[in-house]
């Protein structure tokens, strides 16, 4: 949530992104007026009173409840063309300041089209003072004409409203005005045109009142005039929430009284004649004037510095920064990428923690909308979350802007621990980096000098191709048995099987990291990949493999059948530590084979091993029938696998060698001297 000014009020973030999105409409109260020199409702009661000679009643008297009312016997008193020259006398005085006025106008600009959004219950003239040349039934509007407030955002009405009438000279009778209960009582009860017009803002648009208080009888009237008619209406309430300013003294108030009347206050400290509010509202309206400097500027101020040692407010403003403005073109990200020193990666977090309350309270949106039968919501933008598609998802939308901002930032922590394990956790979770990610990062490996451990952990998380993607679906693979009776069959189950076998390097978060603390002083973590993950080879169906392997085993051709798949096996097996030497974890002289199955041939010890390794299991079962059956296809498996340089395939062709039915000693001999 931003905070414009210091000490000031904090906007929400959602009012911030409403405004930009041309879907706030501003209310403006006596409040405003009265740093410009004017009274607020209850002083121009007071005001009329003594201008007639009529006596006011106790200060404490509850008449001061119902100030309209007041006005309304005065006006029978001494008549209404009397009273409202005296209201005209009052409001026509010249303004003091108009900074707050400029402001305003300023903030009620559409973004989107030309005109401004505005309503304001004063009858005073000060917005046109502010901005010289506007038209009546253009520019502006006075009750009880008014213009339709549609909610199509970009072609309703664009103009400030003076929805209880504007004051014309003295000399007119200002009969027009919304001033007493009985005015009041038309314009929200009788002929309603003000009710009607206030109950369509808030049902189409989020409302922010600046200058009411809660017992003031204009806020009253319009927010009990919306809750008739949404009690009425078939539709709920579709629009934004309606906020409101509200002043207070030492210590905030509570917000139980503005929550009844579906208000969300915006809390203040009046510090000197609520100058924090003005303040606050100038300086929203500079930096949305001027938010690409702005926003630059914050940025380069707030991002250097880790989130957990900032307070919630800069937080909020630099994420508001950097992703919350949708319009900006993606300057926001790209201003975050440059600045000098390198934005830490906590940033990540806040940047996730931020879009994963906003889809959750999209998703709350949703329900709300198709419960009420109204139109859905807009899709919150996932400019993070867009850089991590769903690894099932093959064809991810095109990135903007903003989200090569963020790319560009992320870049400068391809060496950090920090980096890693975010997205390891992203891999875990069924996520994948974006293709034009991955280009990103392979075109700055080919620049770039990192250790050996990041170097290859970016090179298998950039990868195109699927062995670095884990399908956590599997294939299902049940009553193979029953698919064994012919040759058709046995081909049918061949590359079912063959497909479930294929193998995965997995990465995930290296335990060294816990194992090792390291002080300050220690050498940076990143020379080797198990310095910062842990990478391991898993089968595509390995969790239903050992069952598929029994089924087959029970099977009177089961052998045969292995025996038929020992090349296809084989070249698995090799795509196994091949993928294990691109992890930096397999060489011609030492691989996982060794401690994950310490013999090949079946032994107790091989138990509670890690999946793969079955595949050397179902390879032996294979050679061995051919060692009986065809003697001379097993001596040649042997001369393939003597030539493959990785320790596992030296481990099967000695114990083959062994084996084998057809070797001689001499042979037997040459291969254990030449392995």
């Amino acid at each position: 949530m931003p905070r414009f000014v210091k000490n000031g009020p904090v906007i929400p973030d959602r009012l911030v992104q409403d405004l930009e999105a041309d879907r706030v409409v501003i209310f403006c109260g006596a409040g405003i007026s009265m740093g410009a020199g004017l009274p607020d409702y209850t002083g121009l009661v007071r005001y009329c009173y003594e201008e007639t000679g009529r006596p006011l009643p106790p200060k404490k008297s509850t008449e001061w409840l119902w100030p309209d009312r007041m006005l309304g016997e005065l006006e029978g008193m001494s008549g209404a063309a009397v009273v409202r020259r005296h209201v005209a006398d009052r409001l026509l005085q010249p303004a003091r300041d108009l900074d707050l006025h400029r402001a305003i106008l300023r903030l009620a600009q559409l973004r989107r089209s030309d005109g401004l959004r505005l309503v304001t219950t004063n009858f005073d003239r000060y917005f046109e003072d502010a901005r010289i040349g506007l038209t009546l039934g253009v520019d502006y509007h006075s009750g009880p004409i008014l213009p339709i407030p549609r909610n199509d955002h970009s072609l309703s009405w664009k103009s400030i409203v003076y929805l209880h009438g504007r004051l014309n000279e003295a000399v007119a009778s200002n009969d027009h005005l919304v001033l007493s209960s009985a005015d009041f009582g038309r314009a929200y009860l009788t002929d309603a045109w003000a009710a009607r017009f206030v109950a369509r803002l808030f049902a189409d648009f989020t409302v922010l009142f600046v200058g009411y208080s809660l017992n003031d009888p204009v806020l009253r009237y319009m927010t009990d005039a919306f809750a008739a008619e949404n009690a009425t209406s078939m539709a709920a309430h579709k629009g934004g929430p309606a906020y409101i300013f509200v002043p207070y003294r030492g210590r905030a108030p509570n917000e139980e009284p503005y929550n009844r009347r579906n208000l969300q206050p915006i809390f203040y400290d009046q510090y000197r004649r609520h100058s924090r509010l003005k303040k606050t509202l100038i300086a929203w309206a500079e930096a949305r004037d001027n938010y690409l400097a702005n926003t630059t500027r914050l940025i380069g101020a707030i991002a250097p510095y880790a989130p957990n040692s900032l307070s919630p407010s800069d937080v909020a403003n630099l994420l508001w920064a950097v992703v919350g403005r949708v319009d900006d073109n993606g300057h926001g990200a790209q201003a975050f990428a440059q600045v000098p020193t390198r934005p830490p990666i906590e940033w990540m977090d806040e940047l996730e923690r931020r879009e994963s309350c906003a889809i959750t309270a999209y998703s709350e949106a949703v329900q709300q909308a198709r419960q009420a039968r109204v139109l859905l919501p807009e899709r919150p933008v996932s400019t993070l979350d867009n850089l991590f598609p769903k690894a099932s998802e093959r064809a991810p939308h095109q990135l903007g802007v903003a989200e090569h901002g963020l790319i560009d930032w992320l870049l400068r922590h391809l060496d950090t621990l920090g980096f890693v394990e975010r997205v390891i956790d992203r891999f875990s979770n069924g996520r994948r980096l974006h293709p034009a990610f991955r280009a990103r990062i392979r075109a700055k490996l080919a620049t770039a000098a990192f250790a050996d451990g990041f170097m290859r952990f970016w090179r298998i998380a950039s990868s195109e191709g699927d062995w670095s993607l884990v399908d956590k679906d599997g294939i299902r693979l049940f009553n193979v048995q029953r698919l064994l009776h012919g040759p058709h069959d046995q081909v049918h189950v061949k590359q079912e099987l063959l497909d479930s076998l294929k193998p995965i390097l997995r990465l995930q978060r290296s335990y060294y990291v816990d194992l090792e603390p390291r002080d300050e002083n220690a050498p940076p973590r990143g020379k080797r990949l198990a310095e910062i993950a842990d990478a391991e080879v898993v089968l595509v169906s390995e969790d239903m493999l050992e069952h598929a392997a029994t089924q087959i085993a029970q099977h009177s051709g089961g052998a045969a059948f292995w025996a038929s798949l020992v090349p296809e096996l084989t070249q698995l097996l090799r795509n196994v530590l091949e993928l294990y030497a691109i992890a930096g974890a397999a060489h011609p002289d030492d691989d996982p084979s060794l401690y994950q199955r310490p013999s090949i041939l079946p032994h107790p010890q091989n138990r509670h091993r890690k999946r793969w390794t079955l595949l050397i299991d179902l390879i032996w079962q294979g050679w061995m029938h051919l060692n009986d059956a065809d003697p001379a296809r097993a001596a040649h498996h042997i001369n393939s696998w003597s030539t493959i340089p990785y320790l596992v395939f030296k481990r099967l062709t000695l114990a083959a060698a062994a084996q084998s039915s057809l070797l001689t000693p001499r042979q037997k001999l040459e291969i254990l001297r030449d392995v």
